[in-house]
């Protein structure tokens, strides 16, 4: 609900589903302060429905909406053949200006929740819960589940569900964005390497296939499939469990689909890298097909978890994650060949490429995942095209980044492309699908 340049949010307090925490939301929310985290206008209770309503700024735009534009791609839809330029083109310029922003912004964003003096885990990053202003300024929103790491006991007294480092919720995230850890049933568990896989799964969606579907087909998320089943506890996948996928194209346009492009009664939706949509067992199969199946090495602490030997996984490596993504820049990718993606944790010398960036969230071993403070000096942020921030206050494109960012020339608030002057604005308004099919 908007009320001129608010949004008010209204959840049950008597009602509530465990561990959903509107109140914990409110408290958390009224302590933060940072460009990149929704503010809290004010918030009232209604004595008689036991309501809890929070006024927050209305925000028009969702990642989730630029992440269905068929425009969000360093491809076009229809090509006359591969280029073998070293140059970008124009869409690819594009495309990366507005995606490096968004995802250096989500980082400021989450790394301020991590550090010491705030100590925040969200535990629920996802597309849907990143808004973007009309000048292109990502905010986090929805803290109903977040955790307070290190709040004592009276902090927490009057939470709907009050949750302590003893035992903690597993039953946090959401499907295809949750670490693989909260699917074998912890009580305590690193808070804040969940939002670092989160991450990792969240940023790869830039870069997964789009898929055109028809407006009859039902309504639900597009992930990569595979031919093997899922494995079970007392059976084995089929003898090809592991064998490649074939490559996916930036665009998928099934066989049958009655739309073209561009017809109205079509939509793009976004490829997610891991399947949530066949429960928590069909998760961890299909993040171990990707990611390998973890041993020893991979995942030391795998053993540990409460329900690590109930369920029998067939041993199958790591993929290459390249051929997972195919919206990477191309430009990038001679580099991004270079990575090895197969290995846990990743090479010490970060390499200036997206897939590089991601691949550093997406480690088993929680303790070995990239935190978020070191992942604002990652090299890609600084590499061409140099990293574009919303038109807003001067005092704004300090707070909470890293000291390289007031370095002279390192961040820009506008763009040249095709000889025009863009801002952060002007790329999100090109992009965003709102009303796109």
């Amino acid at each position: 609900m908007a009320l001129g340049s608010s949004q008010v949010k209204t959840s049950t307090t008597t009602h509530a589903k465990e561990p959903h925490d509107i109140i914990k939301e409110v408290r958390l929310l009224a302590s933060l302060s940072h460009p990149n985290v929704i503010p809290l206008i004010k918030h009232e209770i209604s004595r008689r429905s036991q309501n809890l309503s929070l006024w927050m700024p209305y925000i028009p735009y969702t990642l989730d909406e630029v992440l269905q534009s068929s425009r969000f791609s360093p491809h076009p839809i229809i090509s006359f053949g591969s280029t073998t330029s070293s140059s970008p083109t124009p869409r690819e310029v594009q495309f990366v200006v507005l995606a490096k922003s968004i995802i250096f912004q989500v980082l400021c964003g989450m790394s301020y929740l991590h550090s010491e003096h705030v100590q925040i885990a969200h535990r629920d990053v996802k597309p849907s819960n990143v808004l973007l202003t009309p000048m292109g300024c990502a905010q986090l929103i929805d803290f109903g589940i977040a955790f307070h790491v290190g709040e004592d006991r009276a902090s927490k007294a009057r939470d709907l569900w009050p949750e302590y480092t003893a035992r903690m919720y597993f039953e946090v995230s959401t499907g295809p964005y949750r670490a693989p850890e909260l699917l074998f049933g912890p009580r305590t568990y690193d808070a804040f390497a969940i939002d670092a896989w989160s991450l990792g799964a969240t940023f790869a969606e830039f870069f997964t296939p789009l898929h055109l579907q028809d407006d009859d087909e039902d309504e639900q998320s597009f992930s990569f499939q595979s031919s093997d089943r899922m494995p079970d506890s007392k059976s084995e996948p089929e003898s090809d469990a592991g064998a490649p996928a074939p490559p996916p194209t930036p665009f998928v346009i099934p066989r049958g689909t009655h739309t073209r492009p561009g017809m109205p009664s079509g939509r793009w939706s976004r490829a997610s890298l891991f399947d949530g949509m066949r429960g928590e067992i069909g998760l961890a199969w299909s993040i171990f097909k990707i990611r390998g199946t973890p041993n020893a090495d991979t995942w030391p602490s795998f053993l540990t978890l409460p329900d690590a030997n109930k369920v029998f996984f067939a041993d199958v490596p790591a993929t290459d994650l390249t051929i997972r993504l195919p919206n990477l820049p191309p430009t990038t990718m001679s580099a991004s060949l270079r990575t090895d993606t197969a290995t846990h944790p990743p090479c010490s010398d970060p390499v200036s490429t997206p897939l590089d960036l991601l691949h550093r969230f997406l480690v088993y071993e929680p303790s070995r995942r990239l935190r978020l403070s070191e992942s604002l000096d990652h090299p890609w942020f600084r590499a061409e095209p140099g990293l574009v921030l919303p038109a807003d206050s001067e005092e704004d494109i300090q707070v909470g980044r890293p000291a390289w960012v007031s370095e002279a020339g390192a961040v820009t608030r506008s763009f040249i492309v095709e000889g025009q002057s863009r801002t952060l604005g002007d790329l999100l308004r090109m992009h965003v699908v709102s009303k796109e099919h």
